[in-house]
């Protein structure tokens, strides 16, 4: 008996997050649709790259699926500091004003930007005066146009569904976002396209690739975060998500 009991607790003091919080899942906040990173289907079940992704991670850390908090962009850094879920899996860019409010994993994948607009209209990025180009909050698109375009006008949204109604509707003459996301809506659209090619400079406004965010507190859960990552990456996982949703390479 005391065999198995000395081998019960070295059983359980050897296995990661999971007992530890008594196998509690991780509370994850993302703000969808963002598609095909994260989007909410007709059954009300999260799917896209990083909720697989995710899911494969907090399996490797907890025994269990990420339970998903939707969250819109513009307060998921707060909701994050107020407790309202433990990580934050939503192509956030590690910045460097990002790092002062929230700890990084180690980047796991690095998207580039683009413009997008109707196959009719004549926008040109050359001459952006009197533009009318859509963003969503709080993203880096959002600081790219307004300090490399200042002659347009900046129009912010919340999420990226109104900024493709209006798009469609022309009421805007493009939209600058991550190009998946822009990609994804001219596969499913054609009178929408990209404009111009992919952006990834200035380094200053767009990273040093997408992680995953914690509150500074939680080093212990980062270290888990990022072995987790690791292993995902060695064992194939990681690469088979890249290639069930992307045709192009965003692996940094």
């Amino acid at each position: 008996m005391r065999t198995l009991l000395l081998t019960f607790f070295a059983l359980t003091l050897s296995t990661p997050f999971a007992l530890a919080r008594d196998a509690k899942p991780l509370r994850v906040g993302m703000d969808v649709p963002y598609a095909p990173f994260g989007v909410r289907g007709p059954d009300g079940v999260l799917t896209g790259f990083e909720v697989d992704l995710g899911n494969a991670m907090c399996q490797e850390v907890t025994g269990q699926d990420c339970e998903w908090v939707v969250q819109a962009w513009d307060g998921i850094i707060p909701g994050l500091l107020a407790r309202k879920y433990d990580l934050i899996i939503s192509s956030m860019t590690i910045t460097a004003e990002r790092r002062n409010a929230v700890l990084f994993s180690e980047p796991y994948y690095a998207t580039p930007s683009a413009f997008f607009t109707r196959a009719s209209s004549e926008f040109d990025l050359s001459n952006t005066s009197n533009t009318r180009i859509g963003v969503q909050r709080g993203t880096n698109q959002e600081r790219y146009v307004a300090e490399i375009l200042p002659d347009a006008e900046v129009v912010r949204y919340t999420t990226t569904d109104d900024m493709y109604l209006d798009l469609i509707g022309e009421r805007l003459d493009a939209v600058m976002l991550d190009a998946p996301v822009g990609i994804q809506w001219a596969e499913d659209d054609t009178k929408v396209v990209q404009s111009g090619d992919f952006i990834k400079e200035p380094a200053r406004i767009f990273g040093e690739g997408v992680g995953v965010a914690m509150r500074k507190r939680d080093r212990k859960l980062a270290e888990q975060v990022n072995a987790a990552l690791d292993k995902l990456k060695n064992n194939g996982v990681y690469d088979e998500l890249m290639a069930k949703y992307f045709s192009f390479d965003i692996k940094l």
